[in-house]
């Protein structure tokens, strides 16, 4: 069940060492011919002649030292490994009636995935010389499983975001950062469908990030599939810091790069995108490209899409807005803080009636079947 086996990554590590050992030595040895050569002269042209061999000869001392230390992290890697497959044994020979010991093992394999995915990464820097860039997007970790993308950032993300994680143990988290969140209900990699669901004003605050995934929790429920919180951008902190677009302007290249990393990982799965208030704005300037993978948007409580017509945007648009929110003053028909008012019949949208207030949309069955009914859409 673990994607490497430790005698395998000893073999390798072993045989990298015997060799590098090897070409050290016949390194060592030619190096001393060499300076025995040059004692025998005191001519110019020969000296200059023994400096260039020495400069010919640093790649191959260069390739020897590469060797060394791939040789060690593989030996470094195997040696974690060996403490994993003990406990596979282990648990494997008694997991056949107990639950707890299944999901243990699939924890443990997801730590494999992980071990394998940044041993690789390891190697290849050595291997090329390369500087290792930080892995911060989804887009990052290729097509390693969320499960083992959730385990590195339980280690690597910030205090706040590993101490949601533990009072939300159903979530998982693919992108971390300070005021930064990206995580999802539901597996995304095997899931018939994903919602994002991009929040809006103050959404940016790790104090009100449970009240967020509740409602990401929430449309997992609802459509029986993945949902994703995306809180990947700063979000303005005060509606009226709200009225400028340029959040918005600055969050749409990384909503269109998450959306495609999902689509690279599953290019069947149906992905659907909801806008919740600023959020609406934010994902009205990402489905403004045809790039935008997406095969419906939904706008809710939105103060403008940041266009004047639902034909600017890369997919079927459906939009809300309840009797009872406010922010339907933000806009009309003809235009307003962040373009035409979706839900106005010139905007072109499926339009679903509300009697909702600003904050009860996840409160409204009604509005949740709605939901649904677009994410299952065949």
């Amino acid at each position: 069940m673990l994607a490497l086996k430790s005698s395998e990554l000893e073999n390798i590590a072993t045989s990298l060492a015997s060799v590098a050992g090897v070409l050290k030595e016949a390194n060592t040895d030619r190096l001393e011919s060499w300076r025995n050569l040059e004692t025998m002269t005191s001519a110019s042209s020969l000296l200059q002649g023994f400096t260039r061999l020495v400069d010919y000869n640093r790649p191959t001392v260069h390739i020897v030292e590469q060797m060394q230390r791939a040789s060690s992290t593989l030996f470094d890697t195997a040696d974690f490994l060996r403490t994993l497959e003990a406990y596979v044994d282990f648990l494997e020979k008694r997991a056949d009636n107990s639950i707890t010991l299944t999901v243990i093992l699939r924890y443990i394999a997801s730590l494999s995935g992980l071990l394998d995915f940044m041993c690789a990464r390891e190697m290849n820097a050595l291997c090329t010389s390369s500087t290792l860039s930080p892995l911060k997007k989804l887009s990052d970790f290729g097509t390693l499983p969320a499960s083992s993308i959730h385990e590195f950032h339980l280690v690597n993300a910030p205090p706040e975001i590993r101490e949601l994680a533990e009072t939300n143990p159903d979530m998982q988290i693919l992108e971390a950062g300070d005021g930064l969140l990206v995580a999802s209900f539901g597996d995304i990699d095997s899931s018939s469908a994903v919602t994002t669901f991009v929040a809006g004003v103050g959404s940016s605050n790790p104090d009100g990030w449970n009240t967020y995934l509740n409602r990401a929790r929430t449309v997992a429920a609802s459509t029986n599939s993945a949902s994703v919180l995306w809180l990947g951008y700063q979000a303005p902190d005060s509606i009226p810091a709200a009225v400028s677009g340029a959040a918005a302007r600055n969050a749409a290249s990384d909503l269109q790069g998450f959306q495609a990393a999902l689509h690279a990982r599953n290019p069947h799965q149906r992905k659907v995108v909801m806008g919740y208030s600023y959020g609406s704005t934010v994902v009205g300037k990402a489905a403004s490209s045809e790039d935008f993978h997406a095969d419906a948007v939904v706008l809710v409580g939105s103060p403008g899409a940041g266009v004047s017509h639902s034909s600017q945007l890369s997919a079927p648009v459906y939009a809300v807005t309840g009797n009872a929110d406010p922010i339907g003053f933000a806009g009309t028909q003809y235009g307003g803080i962040h373009g035409a008012d979706p839900t106005s019949a010139l905007f072109g949208a499926t339009v679903w009636a509300s009697s909702s207030t600003h904050s009860g949309y996840w409160d409204d069955e009604e509005f949740l079947q709605k939901v649904a009914e677009v994410v299952q859409e065949k």
